[in-house]
């Protein structure tokens, strides 16, 4: 650990000029990421055809900014400075002039003339006159310096559209470099780290827009000279923590004051009344309508520690550093509170505040039958999950009215933090489905109690075969399925392709042929092979009635002459409609022909993409590969069985 320690302080010292441009690569790709996805939903937009937009728009943006846009800006910051400076060297000779003769308040007498000015004129006004002249200096070498600019915003743009291309592998790479015994933990951490972030940057960003565009709006209404200047101040100034917006506000009111007119007509001090009248409403309207709102109270930190927070980042970092002390000292303090626990053997999660689960919420955690009142409790879980593209919303009406299965739900204060579903196939075969845990309570074992109660209520009602499908990366839900005596019977791949436009060389299957087809599902069924048959993502074997489902469905077809069958059903792929191959019944050496004529019939069918579950051994992968099916996802999908003898039926009954 200490080598480790060693190596990251070189690099730190010895490549701290990247240490700010990789920040920036990270909070650009962060911020970009959720546009991306929206984009992603429209039909025929890939993930790489979405980044190459929104960079594509940004790089319109950055040019715009260093031609004529970038010209004005860099006026009217000079402009801004330029009045900062001369208010800074005029405030000795007010006070003198305040200070030489005493004034009267009503009935009070206020005198300055004994006030020692040393600290004032000695410290405070030199370093605001410092401070001033740095910026000033700092945008004279920015202007000199485009091309060096150019470069490292070049830099950053590169980071981050490699960084958003790969996100969604991102989160899974990290937490498989987490040792087995601490991933909970890790899942646990980020799933705090996510409010913590998403609340600040996305958050700070509306904001930002928000209070940039209200501020430059008003100013401009005002006659407020520099009010482009004052808007985007107002913008970057939300993510300096507490003392912001005021700067803002000052800045404005000092840019009032030393105006020689405005287009209202009012004397200098009236119009300065007025223009921090309006600043003050638009922080009002901030601080008690619009940050209750965007932000809540996520961070959780005092208000003195973000203020020292941001001065000790602007020290160390800059720019980078003051806007990012808010989440990095949150950050900081969720990390610290684990690493104190761990040390000295306390529960990591015991005493959490706010919303976050503790580990006694968890011991109350109640297992139930789920409700319909539990339905708001189940939107808000499931928006949380696949960035709101979650399909339980969709069945959750058909899952309460299911009356041979079971959806269980984990309540724990009083609302409902988790559910899973026990699904009935045929008397014999069951499925395991929909588990959802709230990110909140996740780390909390209610994964295990709500799976540990279904398989319960599953022995309870015959036992037979009961089935789960999982990631090949869900390490945690592969050892409670060890616990509780599953096995894994299969390993598949999810495969898809565009549809293609020629004819295919498929005929719909006859309610007569069903004899024939399930004798050749007989001859080339082999288990973790061509076993199972995926009806709508629930493995089951292949009966007489489940077949005659997919002839009614029209959705079974003959392949050639009599060579082999293809069972199937419509779903998606991207948010646009699949032709999802459910069986593909035939000797391997036809996989690559049968596949190639899939993609046909999906044309055919007006679907846009083809898609099968693959059994994942070397022969499929290339058969898949020849016919321009691409892998979908990089993990895999693991099929875990268990059995359970019938239950003795008079016993069963007097349980139910």
């Amino acid at each position: 650990m200490l080598a480790i320690l060693a190596g990251i302080g070189f690099f730190l010292i010895r490549f701290q000029v990247l240490i700010a441009p990789l920040i920036m690569a990270l909070i650009l790709a962060y911020l970009l990421n959720p546009v991306v996805v929206a984009l992603t939903r429209i039909p025929r937009v890939s993930r790489t055809l979405a980044v190459l937009l929104v960079y594509g728009v940004m790089v319109l943006i950055l040019a715009a900014l260093l031609g004529g846009a970038g010209l004005i800006i860099r006026q009217q910051l000079s402009g801004v400075l330029n009045t900062m400076l001369n208010f800074v060297n005029a405030i000795p000779g007010w006070f003198d002039t305040i200070s030489a003769r005493p004034a009267e308040i009503g009935p009070f007498i206020v005198d300055l003339s004994s006030v020692d000015a040393t600290l004032m004129q000695s410290t405070l006004l030199p370093t605001a006159r410092d401070w001033i002249i740095r910026v000033t200096e700092w945008m004279t070498e920015a202007a000199s310096g485009v091309a060096t600019f150019i470069g490292w915003m070049g830099f950053v743009i590169i980071v981050s559209y490699y960084l958003i291309h790969d996100v969604v592998t991102l989160e899974t790479n990290l937490l498989r470099l987490v040792p087995d015994e601490y991933r909970k933990d890790a899942e646990r951490l980020l799933a705090e780290l996510g409010p913590i972030w998403n609340a600040f940057l996305r958050g700070q960003l509306l904001l930002g827009l928000i209070m940039g565009s209200a501020v430059g709006i008003v100013m401009s209404l005002l006659g407020v000279h520099y009010s482009l200047i004052l808007g985007m101040m107002a913008a970057v100034m939300e993510f300096v923590p507490v003392v912001g917006p005021y700067l803002t506000a000052g800045t404005a009111i000092v840019i009032a004051l030393f105006q020689p007119a405005n287009w209202l007509g009012l004397p200098p001090i009236t119009y300065t009344i007025l223009v921090a009248a309006a600043a003050l409403a638009l922080q009002q309207i901030e601080a008690n309508f619009l940050n209750p709102r965007v932000m809540g109270s996520r961070l959780r930190v005092h208000p003195a520690i973000l203020i020292v927070g941001a001065l000790v980042g602007f020290t160390l970092l800059g720019i980078p550093g003051l806007l990012l002390s808010g989440p990095i000292i949150a950050t900081g303090r969720l990390f610290g509170r684990y690493v104190y626990a761990k040390l000295l053997n306390l529960p990591a999660w015991a005493g959490g505040e706010g919303n976050i689960a503790s580990g006694s919420d968890a011991a109350r955690a109640r297992i139930r039958p789920a409700r319909k009142s539990d339905r708001k409790d189940m939107a808000e879980l499931t928006a949380q999950i696949w960035e709101g593209t979650d399909y339980v919303p969709r069945v959750w009406a058909d899952w309460l009215a299911d009356p041979e299965g079971i959806l269980a739900a984990a309540e724990a204060k009083g609302r409902m933090v988790g559910f899973g579903k026990l699904t009935r196939l045929n008397p014999r075969e069951w499925w395991l489905e929909g588990l959802r845990v709230h990110p909140e309570y996740r780390g909390l074992k209610i994964g295990s109690q709500l799976t540990e109660y279904l398989v319960g209520e599953w022995k309870r009602r015959g036992g037979g075969t009961l089935r789960l499908a999982t990631s090949s990366e869900r390490l945690p839900v592969h050892h409670l399925s060890a616990r509780l005596g599953f096995h894994r019977i299969g390993v598949y791949r999810i495969v898809a392709a565009p549809a293609a436009d020629d004819g295919a060389a498929y005929r719909p299957i006859l309610d007569a042929d069903t004899g024939a087809v399930l004798s050749l599902w007989a001859k080339h069924n082999r288990r973790g092979m061509t076993g199972l048959v995926n009806d709508g993502w629930k493995w089951c074997n292949l009966t007489e009635d489940r077949l005659a489902g997919f002839v009614r469905r029209r959705r079974a077809w003959w392949w050639g002459k009599d060579e082999g069958v293809l069972l199937a059903f419509d779903s998606d792929h991207e948010n646009r409609p699949a032709l999802e191959a459910a069986a593909i019944i035939a000797p391997a050496v036809k996989y690559a022909p049968m596949l190639n004529q899939l993609r046909a019939l999906a044309g055919k069918l007006k679907f846009e993409w083809a898609v099968w579950v693959a059994p994942d051994t070397s022969s499929v992968v290339k058969a898949a590969s020849r016919a321009g099916f691409d892998t979908v996802w990089d993990a895999r999908l693991w099929i875990f069985e268990r059995s359970q003898p019938p239950a003795n039926t008079s016993s069963t009954q007097t349980e139910a």
